[in-house]
């Protein structure tokens, strides 16, 4: 409750007033004050939250913040909003592409600590470099456009992949990201790799587009075709403004490796499954329910084929089941 000659704040969760000189920076009879209880009265008669009495003001906030702090923070709070809204796997991964090129570039760190070099990783026992080599990309005037466009392929495609197909599966998820980290890993101390941001991307829109592909999906320009042909398409644009298709290439490459050892081999081909998710994950990131299929189970693109087979035979051997119905 406020008047005119000693004033305070209530707020309807708290069991005490708060004094109004906290929240004017004086006493109640100073300038700012006034002009601060004539804002109050104004706020009142317009009906924006305040209930305005001659010499006596109740204001009535539905909780206890100050509602030209809530204004001036508004931004920050949807930031993070949408930051904390991104999937937890794809959110870290996310983050760290963001906070290893910052750390470079601000020199907090010599870059040359940060990439991946085969030698100081083997002789030296540098152990750290496939991963900081891994969300590490040395950001300037020249490559800074390829950066920010692979940082949206991360975020579009990861989030995509992470809430569909692996919806509730994170164990698994994070199990395909370290395959294919792995194998990039090898191979960019094979080809002497320094960077292994674009190639773990790509295995991931890769996988994505395979598992979405017969989706239609959109370009630059408005150009429109299957989502299967986005993983070849990036790789030319990517050549365009960068220069180079070999990290694309490898992405690709080890993107389709885990497609078809994981879907294609044991469910088109009917092989045995050489992939398996090792217990450990499931136990540090456990399933969760509503997910939209088991472990295992092929893309509706990846079934469609097998299912359109069914019954084109010439004779009909009796009563049978398709399967699934039971």
């Amino acid at each position: 409750v406020g008047t005119g000659t000693g004033s305070s704040l209530w707020c309807p969760n708290s069991q005490e007033p708060r004094l109004a000189t906290s929240r004017f920076g004086g006493a109640c009879a100073t300038r700012p004050a006034a002009r601060r209880l004539r804002q109050l009265q104004q706020e009142a008669e317009s009906g924006l939250g305040a209930i305005w009495i001659p010499d006596l003001a109740v204001v009535r906030w539905p909780v206890c913040s100050e509602v030209p702090a809530a204004a001036e923070l508004g931004e920050m709070s949807d930031l993070g909003d949408w930051f904390r809204s991104i999937p937890l796997i794809t959110r870290y991964w996310f983050a760290s592409s963001i906070a290893v090129p910052l750390i470079g570039k601000l020199g907090l760190i010599n870059p040359a600590y940060l990439v991946l070099w085969p030698d100081a990783f083997i002789h030296r026992f540098q152990i750290w470099r496939p991963l900081t080599g891994t969300f590490y990309f040395p950001v300037g005037p020249g490559t800074g456009f390829l950066y920010l466009v692979n940082l949206y392929f991360l975020y579009q495609y990861s989030s995509r992949l992470e809430t569909g197909a692996f919806d509730g599966r994170p164990a698994d998820y994070m199990f395909m990201l370290l395959f294919n980290w792995i194998c990039i890993v090898i191979t960019g101390l094979v080809m002497d790799m320094q960077l292994l941001m674009i190639p773990l991307i790509m295995s991931v829109l890769y996988v994505w587009a395979q598992l979405n592909r017969d989706m239609i999906v959109s370009f630059w320009f408005g150009t429109r075709f299957k989502a299967c042909y986005l993983p070849w398409v990036i790789l030319g644009f990517n050549y365009i403004i960068g220069g180079s298709i070999i990290n694309e290439l490898i992405g690709n490459l080890v993107g389709h490796v885990y497609f078809f050892l994981m879907f294609k081999y044991p469910m088109d081909l009917g092989g045995r499954n050489f992939l398996t998710t090792p217990q450990f994950l499931y136990r540090w990131l456990p399933n969760r329910r509503g997910g939209v299929s088991g472990f295992g189970v092929p893309p509706a693109s990846v079934r469609r084929p097998a299912e359109d087979q069914q019954g084109g035979g010439r004779h009909n051997w009796g009563q049978g089941f398709r399967l699934g119905d039971q």
